[in-house]
């Protein structure tokens, strides 16, 4: 008895707190549902074909964690070094930096030996650490 009377009373302090929302529940309008609508997700993303989802083709996708480079920033040649041993170079001489190239731009003149164990001038860029040219 004690419990059903706690309830009642508890029940009728919510509802002169909040009359206005016990009115509102009471009067809510019917929800109309229209079962034929198309949804398109646009996040803005590519697929793998390089082509963006849905309309939404001007929406840039989150920045990535991914370190950049300054503008033609010129690295030493420790740090191309293990690159240019990847491509099956080895025994390396004293680099020598220059500066400009006509096309290239700054490189480094190492002498090198091949897989074939053949001396020979490499050319590597000292930006890109691309190897520019390899002289017998």
């Amino acid at each position: 008895m004690k419990k059903f009377v706690v309830s009642a009373g508890l029940a009728a302090a919510l509802g002169f707190a909040f009359p206005a929302a016990a009115n509102a529940v009471t009067l809510a309008p019917a929800v109309n549902v229209e079962t034929g609508v198309q949804v398109e997700l646009a996040h803005g993303y590519k697929n793998r074909h390089g082509h963006a989802y849905g309309h939404n083709r001007h929406y840039a996708p989150p920045p990535r964690a991914v370190h950049r480079y300054h503008h033609r920033q010129i690295r030493p040649w420790r740090h191309w070094r293990p690159y240019v041993i990847q491509h099956h170079y080895h025994s390396f001489g004293a680099p020598v930096y220059y500066s400009s190239h006509p096309t290239y731009g700054p490189y480094y003149r190492v002498r090198a030996h091949d897989r074939s164990d053949v001396a020979l001038w490499l050319g590597i860029s000292a930006i890109t650490g691309a190897i520019i040219f390899s002289q017998y």
